[in-house]
């Protein structure tokens, strides 16, 4: 897999690659949604497939080696996934990531993170290729769709709801937006609630939320970020995720993308978004 220094996948990026005894990877994109480095990854190796959503940033400097905090992160949890799916890794999906987690909390301990920063977070979707069956794992909003005799959509609308009630709002000063923002970040890290975000806060408390599944039933599985679900969350370009399964498969997933980039190009007609466009990253995968 190729990337620019912005995180983009170069064009001509997959054919169909053999990823492990019974999974494989029909096609993958990321790619940044405005100037700034793209914070989304995708990729897979061996037994493990997945997504990872960078939280933006909530500082303007940066406590860890890298070009911000966020990067540190998602580039760190990337390169533990590829390690263990090139060890064959065949575990729970869930378990993997609490290991990480710990990994990344011990790692930015030892790098002196100040304790009153808010850590750097991220959401994730994995895959995790068991032979016969597989093993997903959802933390935060990324969302994995299952297609075939027994579908599954395996996403949540907590993370839409707190952007719209900040949306709303409508704070104006600066102190208090950012004052806002590392709120609610500090819950998702650290609550219990329903939902949370990957992080290695001291205190954190993941929530993940996972599936298994058998290849002889899965006619593919959809891994994405959320810039990629607002197809059917935010910008109603699809009513349903059997609708995104069947373009992603017959069209492309670049053929989805452009759809997204040019609805962000589109003015906002009433009320507001969050984001005005936001980072992509997504992978289909199927069974050998």
């Amino acid at each position: 897999m190729r990337h620019d220094r912005g995180g983009n996948v170069r064009a001509g990026l997959v054919d169909v690659m053999r990823v492990g005894p019974a999974m494989k990877v029909g096609e993958a994109i990321t790619s940044a949604g405005g100037t700034r480095a793209n914070e989304d990854r995708v990729g897979h190796r061996g037994t493990l497939a997945w997504v990872i959503d960078g939280a933006t940033d909530l500082y303007d400097d940066t406590a860890l080696p890298a070009d911000s905090d966020v990067q540190w992160l998602v580039d760190s949890i990337s390169q533990r996934l590829t390690g263990a799916g090139a060890d064959d890794y065949r575990g729970p999906a869930a378990a993997l990531l609490t290991s990480i987690a710990d990994d990344v909390a011990r790692d930015q301990a030892a790098l002196s993170f100040p304790a009153s920063r808010v850590p750097p977070a991220c959401s994730i979707a994995v895959c995790v290729d068991q032979g016969d069956g597989y093993d997903l794992a959802r933390i935060g909003d990324a969302t994995a769709v299952v297609a075939g005799s027994r579908p599954v959509v395996l996403s949540t609308s907590y993370f839409d709801r707190r952007e719209a009630a900040a949306v709303a709002a409508n704070e104006r000063e600066a102190a208090q937006v950012i004052a806002a923002m590392h709120q609610r970040r500090l819950h998702t890290m650290t609550s219990g609630d329903a939902e949370s975000v990957f992080s290695g806060h001291p205190y954190r408390q993941l929530r993940p939320h996972t599936v298994r599944g058998e290849w002889t039933t899965t006619d593919c599985i959809l891994l994405c970020t959320d810039g990629f679900a607002r197809l059917v969350t935010d910008y109603g370009l699809y009513r349903s995720w059997d609708q995104v399964i069947n373009d992603a498969r017959d069209r492309g997933l670049h053929y989805l993308e452009k759809l997204i980039r040019d609805a962000e190009s589109k003015p906002v007609n009433g009320g507001g978004r969050f984001k005005l466009a936001d980072d992509i990253a997504a992978l289909l995968l199927t069974s050998n």
